[in-house]
């Protein structure tokens, strides 16, 4: 072989390896990049292990939680001597067991908010590596987050077109507005209304809040709308203040609030306390705020009940104190244990006091042992259950209280000579709120509800006795719209249009079912 042809035979042979050698650095390549791909998708799959690990570890515990609380349920309704819970009444002077704290954040599960619009978005990894053409479908995981859009003001234009035809003139129909010759809808109302009678927010606040989302209202305007629509909603007011007492039980309260006079008194004072009084009706949900020149005697009390036979729960204001007698003969008075109770607690540093305060304190812990249809408790049940705790222990206060009056060398206004007396004036009264299995203990419901008003109290002063009308009007269908669980921004976009289609001599008894209690959104919104 010439030296020629060995040189182009071997130059061929080093070409042929650099092409090999290229290609398997080609190939090493592909494959330390394959290599960490796979080595990225096994750190997630061991993250996405853990975190299962984490969720089934919970779960079990959950689990575990679940199957003793169902054999602990399944040894109690096998005791022939138990139905819901043990029901052997532990002395009266047993000290009260303390609860374990529940927990709090340990194994709390998150609210789902069923009640949120669901909008669902599919999203593919962005990674610039990520090719969806060669990647294998592994699974879908969930991920949440909470969005909230502010207040939206749709300004509707109608262009309204109008024929003649046979010298009559047509025209096309346009929504009505609750009031005449104004642009406002319902809307505009009703949320004015959930923001200053539900939330206590000031008309001139509620206006700086619309005009922070875009919408420049003024407050002569709102002032306007609400007052006005007043009007509107009176006769459904007087359908609730009917309806309020053919409730069979009603737990009653006074409040009061800051009221600007136009007239200063000859004191030179220009604000006074006018009191809101307030019906809550325990059966039908029912909360009737009513206001008579912030007066607090008691014929306003006696004017607004006549007519109702039934249990009224109250405290021990004069007010209250012609209850079952007279013009109020058919009217049975319950106490309030709560307000007797804390004459005890006022008195500091007493041991007899604190006693007796513990005493009372033992009907509530007897009667919070069970509850009327959880684990099948019936009325039947419990109202037997309350027979047999409250006997013994009235008959034990009742023994302490004597024993409190007939203490000897006792001055008149010793404050725990005044707070047995305060009980025992009442103690005929007390043992009713045991006799059905239904009556509360105390009035609490209505001093809950007093705080709208109390929070109101603190932010403004009302400007006028009309003002403090329209605010009982609203305050009575917002409250009991939120005890109802009614959407309180669509119960009152629905009743302004309806209350004020209706003309005036619409009988009063056809707005009953217009009351949050028995209220249907109509078909034509």
């Amino acid at each position: 072989m010439k030296k020629d042809e060995l040189i182009e035979l071997l130059q061929r042979q080093n070409d042929f390896l650099q092409g090999k050698l290229e290609e398997a650095l080609t190939s090493v390549h592909s494959l330390t990049s394959a290599n960490e791909k796979l080595t990225a998708t096994v750190e997630e799959l061991r993250r996405q292990i853990a975190s299962l690990e984490e969720t089934l570890k919970g779960k079990n515990i959950e689990l575990s939680k679940e199957k003793t609380a169902r054999q602990a349920m399944r040894r109690l309704q096998e005791s022939p001597s138990e139905r819901q819970t043990r029901q052997v009444i532990s002395s009266p002077d047993a000290p009260e067991q303390k609860k374990e704290k529940k927990c709090t954040n340990n194994g709390a599960r998150k609210k789902t908010h069923p009640e949120c619009e669901i909008e669902t978005v599919e999203v593919e990894p962005d990674s610039p590596e990520f090719n969806p053409e060669i990647a294998r479908y592994m699974c879908t995981c969930d991920v949440v987050r909470y969005s909230m859009i502010p207040m939206r003001f749709i300004k509707t234009i109608y262009k309204v077109k109008k024929y003649i035809q046979d010298g009559i003139i047509f025209k096309g129909p346009v929504p009505a507005t609750p009031l005449l010759n104004s642009q406002y809808t319902s809307s505009f109302i009703a949320g004015l209304a959930e923001l200053r009678y539900l939330h206590g927010m000031p008309l001139e606040n509620a206006v700086e809040y619309f005009r922070s989302h875009g919408f420049d209202l003024d407050k002569g305007t709102a002032q306007k709308l609400v007052s006005k629509t007043k009007v509107q909603l009176e006769n459904l007011y007087r359908a609730l203040a009917k309806a309020i007492l053919e409730d069979n039980y009603i737990c009653g309260d006074e409040t009061y609030q800051k009221v600007r006079l136009q007239v200063a008194t000859e004191s030179g004072k220009k604000i006074k306390k006018g009191y809101i009084w307030v019906f809550v009706g325990m059966t039908t949900g029912l909360v009737y705020f009513f206001y008579d020149d912030g007066s607090r005697s008691a014929e306003v009390f006696e004017n607004e009940i006549k007519g109702f036979n039934g249990a009224f729960q109250c405290d021990y204001y004069s007010g209250y104190r012609h209850i079952g007698i007279g013009n109020l003969k058919g009217i049975k008075r319950l106490p309030c244990l709560q307000h007797i109770k804390r004459k005890f607690l006022d008195i500091k540093d007493n041991t007899i006091a604190l006693q007796t305060a513990k005493r009372f304190g033992l009907l509530y812990h007897f009667e919070h042992k069970h509850k009327i249809g959880k684990y099948g408790w019936t009325d039947e049940d419990h109202l037997q259950w309350r027979q047999r705790y409250s006997k013994v222990m009235l008959e034990k206060i009742h023994r302490g209280l004597i024993e409190i009056k007939d203490r000897p060398g006792i001055p008149p206004d010793d404050p725990l000579n005044a707070a047995a007396e305060h009980a025992l004036k009442q103690w005929n009264e007390i043992p009713a709120i045991f006799s059905p299995p239904t009556y509360r203990l105390d009035n609490n419901e209505v001093e809950r509800i007093n705080r709208y008003i109390s929070l109101t109290r603190r932010r403004l002063t009302i400007g006028s006795h009309i003002g403090a009308e329209v605010a009982v009007l609203y305050h009575s269908l917002a409250i009991t719209c939120h005890r109802c669980g009614i959407n309180i921004f669509e119960y009152f976009c629905d009743i302004i249009d309806r209350c004020a289609a209706w003309p005036p001599n619409t009988p009063i008894d056809r707005y009953r079912d217009l009351l949050p209690d028995r209220w249907k959104k109509s078909s034509r919104r």
